[in-house]
């Protein structure tokens, strides 16, 4: 038998840490993961990154707020789209210079996939149309895995008769917006409206506002936003990992899957403790020692809402340890201050600074710059990586049709900018991403196991980091920072 080379024992030792070093075994009372472990090595000595902050705000896509900037994939010259299927296309997307709309619009699965129209893409007038919605809608909804979700005891057959008709909220679609968030989640659900295409379609025009499915803004609305993009990495093929709302996308960004929930839930699994059973980023975490914190700016990060899903798992919501990670978002300048910033952190916010329909946009790309500032002006910068992206597509136009690599997603395109000394500077990143590819940064960066199909094989957004770079400078803006952008010029639709 002829001897081990050099290079046979180098590839041992690598197979030897890539699958037998760093594996971290499952407490006994933990739900064993939905995929076979796949370990990697741990990237520590090529990723200088020891922080990531991972803010996720509410409700845009990718052409509302950067479908005019330069260098990225935007909203195309001569874009027109019909009121209804195989109508003549007249309605042009517009620059809107109010911050808000008065109308929530209708980010449902349904509402997704009539706007999709087998990725034509020219669906979204009549997905927020509500009448004309629940006429065009004629697709068959997926079922939740019922080992993954478990709705609570007490009304356990109301839960399942609202999840199999995907009915979580009690309100007509299209019904006025209220400024709170009981508003976010009927805007994310929608009443069984029969087999569709029953009779004809409603006579035109739709309401009015309808119409602001096709605004976008640019530098004039949202200046914070652009100089980040210019200043750091903004990508333009993100995409919500689910073509739907809220909390099926936020259980993505903390577990890489929703369980097969494909809208946000009613009775029996909203606001309910335990009900999740898969595995999360924050388990992988606390069994490897590796700091973390989930930080909620609403009264109680305790309580399981639309966008802190966490206490919604079986295993978090019974561990006092695991919950005690779940704190005010007062605690992350305070942990900036003291240098006690977690590696990983979650950050979401309230409904007024959310981006959310009616919320003003201009309130919530403050409350993110201010976040940013605080980070910045910290220790923290130094080695920290900031992912700032939007939960899902909100009813706004986008005309990037999304790969449909599972039966769930991805949704629709929503921003994401990227922000770090390594950010490649001015760099519009093209790779396809989506809520788990922040996970798959993380799960490289410290040799941890994917959670599911979707993360492991995300990419990683290492290509928009350059660690070979001079570190960039901070870029601190306040109220009275004058931005100049008479040197960029904006794409036309």
């Amino acid at each position: 038998m002829s001897k081990p080379t050099s290079a046979m024992k180098l590839s041992l030792a690598l197979l030897i840490l890539l699958f037998g070093c760093g594996q971290h075994p499952q407490p006994a009372a933990r739900a064993k993961p939905a995929t076979a472990p796949v370990m990697v090595a741990d990237a520590g000595n090529t990723i200088p990154i020891k922080h990531f902050i991972y803010i996720i705000q509410e409700n845009i896509t990718y052409d509302h707020y950067f479908g005019t900037y330069p260098g990225g994939e935007g909203i195309p010259l001569g874009t027109k789209l019909p009121y209804r299927p195989g109508g003549e296309p007249k309605v042009a997307p517009f620059h809107l210079h109010e911050t808000s709309i008065p109308h929530d619009l209708n980010h449902s699965w349904q509402a997704a996939h009539v706007a999709y129209d087998n990725g034509k893409m020219d669906g979204f007038l009549w997905a927020e149309w509500p009448k004309a919605l629940n006429f065009y809608w004629k697709g068959k909804l997926p079922e939740v895995d019922p080992e993954d979700i478990v709705p609570a005891e007490e009304s356990a057959e109301m839960a399942k008769q609202d999840l199999a008709n995907a009915n979580g909220g009690r309100r007509k679609i299209g019904q006025a917006a209220a400024t709170d968030e009981k508003e976010a989640e009927n805007a994310g659900n929608m009443p069984t409206v029969g087999q569709g295409g029953v009779g004809t379609p409603p006579p035109l025009p739709p309401p009015a506002w309808v119409h602001n499915t096709l605004s976008y803004y640019d530098w004039h609305e949202i200046p914070n936003y652009w100089e980040y993009a210019r200043r750091f990495t903004l990508c333009d093929h993100f995409f919500s990992s689910l073509a739907g709302p809220s909390e099926p996308n936020h259980l993505y960004t903390v577990a890489a899957q929703s369980g097969g929930l494909v809208n946000n839930p009613g009775r029996g699994i909203a606001g309910e403790d335990g009900v999740y059973t898969f595995e999360t980023m924050a388990e992988l975490l606390q069994d490897s020692s590796h700091s973390w914190k989930y930080y909620d700016e609403k009264p109680d990060p305790h309580k399981h809402t639309l966008w802190n899903p966490l206490p919604g798992f079986k295993n978090i919501s019974a561990d006092p340890k695991l919950m005690s990670h779940l704190v005010s978002l007062s605690q992350f300048e305070l942990d900036l201050k003291n240098n006690t910033l977690p590696e990983v952190c979650w950050i979401v916010p309230t409904f007024a600074d959310s981006e959310h329909p009616p919320a003003d946009s201009v309130r919530g790309m403050w409350h993110v710059t201010n976040l940013i500032n605080a980070v910045m002006q910290s220790p923290a910068w130094n080695d920290c990586a900031i992912i700032v992206t939007w939960d899902d597509f909100g009813g706004f136009y986008d005309h990037v049709p999304p790969p449909q690599i599972d039966k769930y997603g991805y949704g629709p395109r929503v921003p994401a900018l990227v922000i770090s000394p390594w950010s490649r500077a001015g760099t519009v990143a093209h790779t396809n991403y989506d809520f788990t590819s922040p996970l798959k940064l993380i799960e490289t960066r410290f040799g941890l196991h994917s959670l599911a199909t979707r993360d492991r094989q995300s990419s990683d957004m290492l290509d928009c980091f350059d660690f070979a770079q001079k570190p960039l400078a901070p870029r601190i803006i306040r109220k009275d920072t004058t931005l100049d952008f008479a040197d960029v010029k904006t794409t036309m639709p």
